[in-house]
Parts: C-alpha cells; structure tokens; sequence
C-alpha cells in the first residue's frame, strides 16, 4: 500500500511474491562446462584449461599447400580423439614440430593435428569444434 488507500476492515493484506534473481557462478574451464566438442557429434574433444601457448599464442591461422585456411586453437592434450598417420615435417606450420592427422573418436572427423617435436600438442581447427558452454545453459 502506498500510504493513499485505505484497506478494509479484517481484511488481510496480501504480500505479493517477487521472484528471485537467479545466480550462477560462471562456469570456469574445468569440468563439463570447459570442454571443447566436436562440432558434429558433441564428443568431448579438449578442455578449456588444457590450452598451450606456443610462441606467446594459442590461437593461429594458417594456409595449407593448396590455400585452405585454417584457424586452429592449441592444446596440450586432447580427449576424444586419435592419432593418424605418420608425423611428418613436410609443410609444418611449428618449425621443428611433426604433424599427423587428429581424427574425433566419435565420428572419425577430421578436427586438427597432433604435433610433435620439442613440445607435444594438438591444434584443433576451431569451426570444427565448439565450447559445451554454449550448447549446455
């Protein structure tokens, strides 16, 4: 009441519910939330917190021998997913680093390359994976 309106005798005043804010903390990179999946059949492929800077960066674009440009993120280790084909030096974007084919487990996609040399890590090409952060609110 308002102060203006008068309210009757015996009768009760009615309290209307106001809804709560909803809180969430804001996922972090560990656990489901964090994790990277292939962007055809949602297989958990990466986690956020396993990213690897090579070189100050984690993030690259490169063009392949034929002009295919690839945006690919780097991680340390990846879940999910296999090594095929023999490592190669043959028109490795990471000097020093041989590269196979990383293929998801789930549906056999091509998602990236493993790399090897000095350091180990994969480099996903990232529009063919995506955070679960997005598909799981």
């Amino acid at each position: 009441m308002t102060g203006n309106e008068t309210q009757k005798p015996g009768a009760a005043a009615i309290a209307l519910a106001q809804p709560e804010p909803e809180t969430r903390p804001l996922p972090g990179a560990g656990g489901p939330a964090g994790d990277w999946l292939c962007g055809w059949c949602n297989n958990p492929v990466a986690n956020e917190r396993e990213r690897f800077v090579i070189d100050g960066r984690d993030e690259f674009s490169f063009s392949n021998p034929e002009g295919i440009r690839f945006d690919i993120l780097t991680f340390s280790e990846t879940h999910g997913c296999h090594q095929t084909g023999a490592p190669t030096l043959d028109d490795t974007w990471f000097p020093g680093h041989a590269w196979s084919f990383c293929l998801c487990d789930g549906c056999g996609q091509h998602l990236g390359w493993y790399y090897v040399g000095h350091q180990k890590f994969a480099g996903l090409i990232s529009n063919r994976i995506v955070r679960a952060l997005y598909l799981r609110n």
